[in-house]
């Protein structure tokens, strides 16, 4: 059996025996299985994934490779997807060993790799960001006029990829960071109703939410990372170096990256496989029931203008990573000391676009 040739239950079976994991018999004289023999019914195996709590417009491909995509693939069974709502909590626990895989945020994984984490970084949960800084433009029309009046800014987390961006635009038009106020607000529900309220003077959000939050007064687009920096980088399919090990692993790696790029390839090339994923998926109840004439621009933003699903991840890259490194280490999320090619490993995705073709 080769490194990445498909396993059937019974190989998965016989590699956890190979890695220790407790194939035996009980007390009943039935056979008892360890973590991951375990995780196989006769449909599959079942991996453990956390991923965000809400699946915004860029998220649903993502979702549907798991939900949908990977159980397709001989072998393997819907996973369980562990909704997490703290970012850097996914990360965390899959560095636990609490999770396989995790539907990661870039700031936190880096951060952790930084710190001496064993983190690999093997796949795109989607490329670029959906998220965008949006303020009222009745009362704010730059960031130069927030930190003038020493403005407030609503971010997820201090720390995220968003709040590292915004640190990295403010440095860009020679802003003082210092000057602007950043609070941490965890729903992007209650950023939105925070702006909508003056309580704050920026928030991030995705493209569908300031598209909806715009029909409700003149609320407009300050900062498009995509814009600033080209490809901002945040979100990534990660799991250790040492979950890898076992044949059987490396496996369900390549298998959920198979999934996830099937995904990208159907939501680049039909908008009616992505409009019924959005309503199957998504956690906005508005965003689920939108019309063409909402969701359409939204799509036609993501895979043109975002380039959020590329093909064969071919964006994926130390290269492309080190690109906002500088941002990183400016902001203080990041000392600048990573050596990404021991990190960012394409070996996994190389091989799914290979069985793809």
């Amino acid at each position: 059996m080769t490194t990445f040739e498909p396993l059937s239950r019974r190989d998965l079976l016989r590699a956890g025996a190979g890695t220790g994991l407790m194939i035996g018999m009980g007390a009943t004289g039935l056979i008892t299985l360890g973590p991951v023999a375990e995780a196989v019914a006769e449909t599959g195996r079942v991996l453990k994934v956390n991923t965000l709590a809400a699946t915004a417009a860029i998220n649903v491909p993502m979702q549907a490779a798991l939900k949908a995509e990977l159980a397709r693939i001989a072998g393997f069974a819907a996973p369980e997807v562990r909704p997490t709502a703290k970012i850097p909590q996914i990360a965390s626990e899959v560095i636990a060993g609490a999770a396989d895989l995790g539907d990661a945020d870039v700031a936190s994984s880096l951060a952790a790799a930084e710190a001496g984490a064993d983190i690999k970084i093997i796949g795109l949960s989607y490329n670029n960001t959906s998220q965008v800084v949006v303020v009222n433009a009745d009362k704010t029309k730059s960031l130069e006029g927030i930190a003038q009046e020493g403005g407030t800014i609503a971010v997820n987390s201090i720390g995220d990829f968003m709040y590292v961006m915004l640190i990295g635009a403010l440095i860009k038009r020679q802003i003082d960071p210092k000057k602007v106020n950043f609070i941490e607000m965890g729903s992007s529900g209650d950023r939105a109703r925070a702006l909508m309220a003056g309580r704050v003077d920026a928030v991030p959000m995705h493209i569908e939410q300031a598209a909806e939050l715009a029909t409700k007064g003149n609320y407009q687009i300050l900062v498009r990372p995509w814009e600033e920096f080209g490809n901002w980088l945040s979100a990534v399919v990660m799991t250790t170096g040492k979950w890898l090990e076992p044949d059987a692993n490396k496996a369900a790696a390549v298998a959920v990256l198979k999934a996830v790029l099937t995904s990208f390839r159907k939501a680049n090339g039909d908008y009616g496989w992505y409009k019924e994923q959005v309503g199957l998926y998504a956690s906005s109840k508005s965003l689920k029931e939108a019309d063409d004439a909402f969701l359409k621009p939204v799509w036609q933003t993501l895979t043109t203008d975002i380039k959020a699903f590329p093909a064969d991840m071919q964006t994926m890259t130390p290269d492309e990573f080190a690109k906002v490194l500088p941002v990183y280490k400016e902001a203080g999320a990041l000392k600048g000391t990573l050596k990404l090619d021991g990190i960012i490993d394409r070996t996994y995705v190389d091989q799914a676009v290979k069985e793809l073709g």
